[in-house]
């Protein structure tokens, strides 16, 4: 007698039927099925969604250890399969726990990667995302929640170019953050609005709140957020005309970077060191920089970022174009005696 094919698909969905029924435990039964059938080599995008609802599952039954342990093999698969939607959830899901576990630096990271994938053609559907977010987390009078939403919403029209809205929503943020006396999300918040400040060429502003961020983050020892601080001073040093200033605030920013293992802000910091050295005319060093956070970028899987540095790379002149003003350049004449350390 043959037994019967199961179809995973059809598990998942009876699992989705039955969490929305309120039936936690028939729903969890069905998802540990349909993660069995799938395996590790079949349906790589669905055994990611089934493991990130399950976690869900688990997170909103208290189970938070759980939860982060389905997160992370939920990612594992989405990076496997290339969905950008999976990873997006799943780094969404990870902030999460972050935040449920207090630590807001990671939280802020991942929603960070988050954003970086939503950039990749679904901004709209980032927005409409965090709007809902924000509008439950308000709901409930979860302020510390939504002070967080409302950072990366900040974050997000800044990178869509929206200034105003940018400003606005950074700076509720930030005054719900100095209500609940929370240094840390508030050291965060003011930190991407000096970032929007520095978009409108208000640099005063911009680095009154990089020099506040960065005493409050020395004061309590949070070297992720000093590192970030030193990346908003080192762009706010060079819209001010003090390149070699900022070239050696990056240098310190990116070793920081570096150190603290957090590979999205050390390819941030080579962007601006890229930008930098060419406004300095240092070509070589841009390209150096320039093609690091290429790399940097490609390996987070943000796209987006990587298309527009590979597009200032291409900006920058040849080797053939530097050898010819090289050559139109007067040589000094036999008798000046230059040292060759002059």
């Amino acid at each position: 007698m043959q037994t019967e094919r199961v179809d995973p698909r059809k598990l998942v969905g009876l699992a989705r039927e039955s969490e929305q029924c309120g039936n936690t435990a028939m729903s969890l039964g069905l998802y540990e099925q349909a993660i069995g059938c799938l395996g590790d080599e079949k349906d790589l995008a669905l055994l990611a969604d089934a493991l990130r609802w399950k976690g869900t599952l688990h997170r909103e039954q208290g189970d938070t250890e759980t939860a982060y342990r389905c997160y992370k093999q939920s990612l594992t698969y989405a990076v496997r399969c290339g969905s950008v939607s999976c990873k997006a959830h799943c780094y969404n899901c990870l902030a999460i726990v972050a935040q449920r576990r207090g630590n807001l630096n990671e939280c802020e990271r991942l929603y960070k990667h988050a954003v970086l994938m939503n950039m990749r053609g679904k901004l709209t559907a980032a927005e409409v995302r965090y709007a809902s977010s924000l509008n439950a987390f308000e709901t409930v009078g979860d302020d510390q929640a939504v002070s967080s939403v409302l950072n990366n919403l900040g974050i997000l029209y800044t990178k869509l170019g929206h200034y105003q809205r940018a400003m606005e929503t950074l700076e509720r943020g930030l005054e719900i953050a100095k209500a609940r006396q929370d240094s840390i999300i508030e050291s965060i918040l003011r930190l991407n609005l000096a970032e929007a400040w520095v978009a409108v060429g208000k640099l005063d502003q911009a680095e009154e709140a990089c020099t506040q961020a960065l005493g409050s983050a020395r004061a309590r020892g949070d070297q992720l957020t000093m590192a970030g601080a030193l990346k908003c001073r080192a762009r706010i040093e060079r819209e001010r005309g003090a390149l070699d200033s900022s070239i050696a605030t990056l240098r310190i920013g990116i070793r920081e970077a570096e150190v603290l293992e957090d590979k999205l802000l050390q390819a941030e910091m080579l962007r601006e060191f890229g930008e930098t050295s060419s406004a300095l005319g240092n070509s070589s060093e841009a390209r150096r920089a320039w093609r690091q956070a290429v790399e940097s970028f490609e390996g987070l899987d943000a796209r987006h970022e990587a298309a527009e540095i590979s597009a200032l790379l291409a900006t920058l002149p040849t080797t053939a174009e530097r050898e010819v003003a090289t050559k139109r350049k007067p040589s000094p004449a036999a008798d000046e005696g230059l040292s060759p350390n002059a």
